[in-house]
């Protein structure tokens, strides 16, 4: 299994579903959202606050709400057990001093669901240790 491939993004959905520490927050999530790690993006469609599908196989008729999108080394610095500064949390990495994740589409559904995507975000780095 290779960091961002399709198994381990099976693998995320897995560690978000089975995870109830945040069941009653994200509850309310129902959104599809486009996450991309370099030239790798997947369509993440929610419901009722649990992942239903990450699929890689998408198309331009497919429609998504909004869409998180960095270089796979940003990425990779991000899922560290304790990343570098401007590497900690998706706003950092999108701070336009940095400028190493775009945010994009309707970001007022991301805002009303900072929450629960931020928790689902931090549960990649449950998957496998990542190199420093």
């Amino acid at each position: 299994m290779g960091m961002f491939d399709p198994e381990w993004m099976k693998a995320w959905q897995e560690a978000v579903n089975r995870d109830r520490a945040m069941e009653y927050v994200r509850r309310f999530m129902n959104t599809d959202f486009v996450i991309g790690f370099g030239d790798t993006e997947y369509l993440v469609s929610v419901r009722g606050g649990n992942i239903e599908r990450v699929s890689d196989q998408w198309t331009i008729q497919d429609t998504w709400e909004f869409a998180l999108r960095g270089p796979r080394e940003s990425w990779e610095k991000f899922l560290q057990p304790v990343p570098p500064p401007m590497y900690n949390d998706i706003w950092a990495m999108a701070h336009p001093l940095h400028g190493r994740l775009r945010m994009e589409g309707n970001v007022k559904v991301l805002w009303q669901h900072l929450r629960s995507v931020t928790w689902m975000l931090d549960r990649m780095r449950e998957l496998q240790p990542v190199p420093a």
